[in-house]
């Protein structure tokens, strides 16, 4: 009898990638061969580390096969594909394999598999026996007659190289690789028997836990079922056993048929995990990277840093949304959480809670304000249904009362500038004098020319109309006695669809909002082109704009989207300043040397701080 076998071995290992990595183990006691995955791209590291606690482990020979399975069990892990573990001991030779790997014996000119998948074997070789252990990779990769027709009674490191070569031809490959052992010297142990019955390779004997468990099975199943159910139960096993259909032979081909479907169902699900896995991963890559460049132009180009973050945030959104937990999942979760959080402070999106600055009810019962109109500390409103017009200081909040009546009806716009504040009425523009709240009726008649009259402005001592039925911007020119006759301020040859606007603005331009989701800016009687940049969302339909030539700012309600969105002369995004939905205030003005944004509401005048 030999005291110990002479193998002689050789390695087949595929090509690896950053998740999918295989290799041969060849210690002086042991022999093996392993296949990882892991999807965060670190599946060499892994398979090393594995590599490197065997070879510590077998610095011994185990001394039995259930030594060799607790190995095999202590060592394997998630990112583990296929593990096997040879280790010869005398003639015999101790066989474990746990994960998607075969064991093959060949033996003269045929080819058994002994294991597939997870197991245990132990037996003795004889002279020339070779056993193949293949990963799961290789086994998906090359046929058994590819494996057979390799070897051609060549010698293992020549068998290695024709299926590595055959190995790295074929796609799906990655992670593959065989360890090829063959038994070179005769051993005077009992020989196996022909390949064609390996079941010569004995199988592990029960061990005793397997005893227990099912012992303590049973006796559960008294507890828990009554004698008639049992009695039920075998009489229904003995049916079953009875039937043809259900003979052990048929019950073993269901099992069979059983198993195939689960692991293609497996498989297809492997495959989409890890078609999805690379596709968040890629989706991360970019959106890093478009990041990345966000934060480094936002001192450079804020509006080339916005959008760039703005790609970032759009880009792992869809990914988000899906809640996945794996660890590309969590990865795009937190870098989403970031962009959001600087794009947030790049946008300077401010959330606002507007508060109560005046209540008209204070100065008169039941007042509303249904106007307003701003010229340097001074707020002109107008109260439609109490036929009443006030004044309000923005420095010390104080309110009065400077005219009204009868007279007043069916007042709508106001307009304030210097020491007057003009009103307008469907029988005609109607002036108060501030320093002695003196009221001159109809300082400018109703016109003929007047279609729909949707807003009034005051600039330069001159009055602006918006007629959006006729599609004009009519103008006023103020004179020593009142004022001139009505002109166009568009020019001739300008024709504009003025019939979306829905409010005017003055800064020696003329700026109207619309309800079709763009500001319109008018210069010298022509249209200006006002291109906005730089926001993180378009604006919404209804718009109403304000500015004017001591503003350095241009500041748009958004009604549709509860908030103000500011922007530079040039149409650049500057910031924005969001409330609540709920709160829908009509019109605003904005006193930028006090640092307020006023609104009006609800028929009273709101107020939040410029930041």
């Amino acid at each position: 009898m030999v005291d110990s076998m002479k193998p002689v071995v050789a390695s087949v290992v595929g090509v690896p990638t950053d998740t999918q990595w295989g290799q041969v183990l060849q210690t002086p006691h042991a022999y093996g061969v392993v296949e990882m995955y892991s999807p965060d791209g670190i599946a060499r590291t892994r398979g090393i580390q594995l590599l490197t606690k065997l070879t510590r482990i077998f610095d011994t020979t185990p001394v039995s096969l259930s030594a060799l399975s607790d190995i095999a069990e202590t060592t394997v892990n998630e990112d583990v594909v296929s593990l096997i573990l040879l280790v010869p001991v005398g003639a015999t030779l101790y066989v474990v394999s746990r994960g998607s790997g075969a064991v093959y014996l060949k033996r003269d000119s045929r080819l058994a598999r002994l294991i597939d998948g997870t197991g245990s074997l132990s037996g003795s070789m004889r002279a020339g026996d070779t056993i193949i252990a293949a990963t799961g990779a290789f086994v998906s990769a090359l046929s058994r007659e590819e494996i057979i027709g390799s070897f051609d009674h060549l010698k293992p490191h020549e068998v290695a190289e024709k299926l590595t070569m055959r190995l790295h031809e074929r796609e799906g490959s990655e992670g593959g690789a065989a360890l090829i052992f063959e038994m070179e010297q005769p051993v005077a142990d009992e020989a196996l028997q022909t390949a064609a019955t390996p079941a010569t390779i004995s199988p592990v004997p029960k061990t005793g836990k397997r005893t227990i468990f099912i012992k303590h099975a049973k006796a559960i199943g008294r507890r828990v079922t009554t004698v008639e159910t049992r009695v039920r139960l075998r009489r229904f096993v003995h049916m079953l056993r009875a039937n043809p259909r259900f003979s052990a032979r048929h019950l073993v081909t269901y099992a069979v048929i059983g198993l195939f479907f689960i692991s293609v169902v497996l498989g297809v699900r492997r495959q989409y995990t890890v078609k999805v896995q690379s596709s968040i991963t890629d989706a991360v890559a970019v959106a890093q990277h478009s990041f990345d460049e966000g934060m480094a132009l936002l001192e450079l180009n804020p509006v080339k840093g916005r959008e760039r973050l703005t790609i970032a945030r759009d880009t792992l959104a869809p990914i988000v949304a899906k809640k996945s937990r794996s660890p590309e999942g969590r990865a795009a979760q937190e870098l989403y959480d970031e962009v959001v959080k600087n794009l947030t402070r790049a946008m300077h999106s401010i959330d606002v809670s507007p508060e109560l600055y005046f209540d008209m009810g204070l100065l008169k019962k039941d007042a509303k304000a249904t106007d307003i109109s701003l010229f340097e500390d001074t707020i002109g409103i107008a109260d439609a249904i109490g036929k009443t017009m006030y004044t309000l200081g923005v420095a010390n909040r104080n309110g009065n009362i400077i005219g009204g009546g009868s007279g007043f009806d069916g007042m709508v716009h106001v307009a304030t500038y210097g020491d007057k504040v003009y009103v307008w009425t469907p029988n005609g523009i109607h002036q108060i004098r501030l320093s002695d709240q003196k009221a001159v009726l109809n300082i400018i008649p109703k016109s003929a020319e007047w279609g729909t009259i949707t807003d009034m402005a005051a600039f330069g001592g001159n009055l602006y109309l918006l007629d959006t039925q006729k599609s004009r911007v009519w103008k006023y020119v103020a004179t020593e006695k009142g004022f001139s006759e009505l002109f166009e301020y568009l020019n001739p040859d300008t024709l504009p669809d003025l019939s979306h606007a829905t409010n005017l603005s003055i800064d020696g331009s003329v700026w109207l909002g619309t309800t079709n989701g763009v500001v319109m800016r008018f210069t010298q009687g022509k249209e200006n082109s006002y291109s906005l940049q730089g926001m993180d969302m378009p604006l919404g339909k209804r718009l109403s704009v304000y500015t004017h030539d001591e503003l350095k700012m241009v500041y748009v309600l958004d009604h549709e989207y509860q908030r103000v969105v500011v922007f530079d002369k040039d149409g650049l995004y500057m910031a924005q300043y969001v409330w609540k939905a709920g709160f829908q205030p009509t019109s605003l003005v904005v006193s930028e040397s006090s640092g307020k944004l006023f609104l009006l509401a609800e028929g009273k005048i709101y107020s939040t701080d410029l930041k």
